[in-house]
């Protein structure tokens, strides 16, 4: 017997309950506690009431006991992401959608931890640099990385120094 089933409360309190973490983050306590047949005028007072452990222990519990069932069952650990991104995988490619399938392979090795993204992060500013500096980083920038640099007009500004 699970023990969900062996925790003694009214079918009311378990309705309660039972919305209360279906309907986590979508609906308030006091809307589960309507819709579990509450009256409208106290639902917020039970509510409140039902989720403390000092005054309603075994409802407090039992809403424990949902929770910790769903993140069981929701959670995600390496071997079912891995399961689950080949299984998305092999879809893919069955559907001749390679596109989505590289996708979900790329996603698994990063998972397995086979890709490492390498960002550089550069010391130093702009405003330190001469005009003549600027320009020759420019025009390395421009050299190697040709396909995002767009040449566009500009207008000198002379300085006010």
């Amino acid at each position: 017997m699970s023990q969900l089933t062996e925790i003694n409360i009214t079918s009311k309190q378990r309705k309660f309950a039972e919305l209360l973490v279906k309907y986590d983050g979508e609906k308030s306590a006091t809307e589960c506690a309507i819709l579990s047949g509450y009256p409208k005028k106290t639902a917020r007072i039970y509510a409140s009431r039902l989720q403390s452990a000092k005054e309603f222990p075994k409802v407090a519990n039992y809403i424990s006991l949902l929770r910790e069932e769903i993140h069981k069952k929701y959670m995600s650990n390496l071997t079912r992401h891995m399961r689950r991104l080949d299984e998305l995988s092999k879809s893919a490619e069955a559907e001749k959608n390679y596109s989505a399938a590289v996708n979900a392979e790329v996603s698994r090795g990063r998972a397995a931890g086979l890709y490492v993204d390498r960002k550089e992060i550069l010391t130093g500013s702009i405003d330190k640099m001469s005009k003549i500096e600027v320009a020759d980083r420019l025009k390395d920038l421009r050299n190697r990385f040709p396909e995002v640099i767009v040449d566009a007009s500009h207008e000198e500004i002379e300085s006010k120094d």
